[in-house]
């Protein structure tokens, strides 16, 4: 039987310090049938300069002189390829060297009984950002490992890494022209029932900025993809959700860990009487009534205990899911860096797509993002 022949499409905007150890691993990656696609949008002279130091047949480089946008020229990559089964991959990863085999033959072996198959992603962790989106990554692969496990379908993919067979890709019509292109894509997949497999055993690494600002404007902008996402597809969510709720509320709460503490505040607020009652004490106190300071503190500290209970109890719940998940998917776990992330990173991500939603939903004019960036 004559073997999958794998197109590999690589994009990138102007440059990016891990292209040329991505280009490495996959050049001297054992697998025969293969071809490499790398595009880059607006390149720089480092660019450039990679390019003249591959000289291997089955690379090809395109070039842009302007920003094309990720769905535009891999769909154009795509049409100009002749693989049997397309492997994404972003610029910013590497692969592992050590890699038991060929890691272009394990994603082959994955698709075999798959439509799609996305692979494992760890974050490099190289700043206390990167030990955050950590987390995060963990989050959405653990998500990706229920749906493949419990119903062999995925709704979102993460477009870092993932391969899809040619007359799938074909047959969904490729990337569209949105933010969300490869949760998009996803989407479609499982509307479609296409197979779906999460590839455990084999890891990318994922090299992210350190910069709080940029990470804040990429997750605006992810807000946002996310918020039209929701609009587009909601029915078929909420469909969806009735029919695979042990897998769909799992994912949710797992991707949102402030999820389930805002939706209780907003559905099961404090007891009103308890603060009418410490606002009416408070008020009296100022008038002179210096015995009502007992109540006033005892009524306070009811609220602020039944919230840290509240808090307490989510927090150590979401620690010892996210400790198995890690111990499942092999990933390191650090108990501090958990903690910053659930208490600092996963609130303000929350109210971006909290924010990104409101403005779709109710601002429409004011949404402005460019699909292509």
């Amino acid at each position: 039987m004559t073997p999958s022949k794998v197109s590999v499409f690589i994009p990138v905007y102007r440059e990016s310090d891990l292209l040329r150890p991505l280009l490495s691993a996959l050049i001297n990656d054992p697998y025969g049938e293969k071809e490499i696609f790398v595009i880059v949008d607006e390149p720089t002279v480092k660019s450039r300069e990679i390019s003249r130091d591959f000289h291997d047949p089955s690379i090809h480089f395109i070039f842009n002189g302007e920003r094309m946008g990720k769905a535009n020229v891999l769909n154009e990559a795509v049409s100009m390829s002749d693989g049997d089964i397309l492997l994404f991959l972003d610029g910013d990863v590497v692969i592992p060297e050590d890699v038991d085999g060929s890691f272009l033959g394990r994603v082959v072996e994955a698709m075999v009984g798959s439509d799609i198959v996305e692979l494992k992603k760890r974050i490099i962790r190289d700043s206390l950002l990167a030990r955050l989106v950590y987390y995060d990554y963990l989050s959405f692969n653990s998500s990706n490992l229920l749906f493949s496990n419990l119903i062999g379908r995925c709704l979102g993919l993460n477009g870092a890494a993932f391969a899809i067979r040619r007359e799938v890709f074909e047959r969904l019509g490729g990337f569209r022209r949105v933010i969300s292109e490869d949760l998009d894509i996803g989407t479609r997949s499982f509307i479609m029932g296409y197979r779906f497999s999460f590839l455990e055993d084999v890891e990318v690494l994922v090299k992210v900025s350190s910069s709080w600002g940029q990470w804040l404007n990429q997750r605006k902008r992810w807000g946002i993809g996310a918020a039209l996402w929701l609009k587009e597809y909601l029915r078929e969510i909420l469909r969806n959700l009735k029919r695979y709720p042990k897998v769909l509320l799992p994912s949710l709460l797992l991707i949102l860990p402030s999820l389930p503490l805002f939706a209780v505040s907003i559905l099961i607020p404090n007891e009103l009487y308890l603060k009418v009652l410490s606002l009416s004490l408070i008020v009296l106190a100022t008038k002179g009534s210096g015995f009502l300071f007992p109540p006033i503190i005892f009524t306070s500290s009811i609220i602020a205990l039944k919230n840290a209970v509240a808090v307490m109890l989510n927090f150590s719940s979401y620690l010892l899911i996210f400790y198995l998940f890690a111990r499942k998917l092999n990933y390191p776990f650090k108990p501090l860096d958990f903690t910053l992330f659930y208490f600092i990173y996963s609130p303000i991500w929350l109210f971006i797509i909290i924010f990104s939603i409101v403005m779709v939903y109710f601002r429409r004019g004011q949404v402005k993002v460019d699909w292509k960036i």
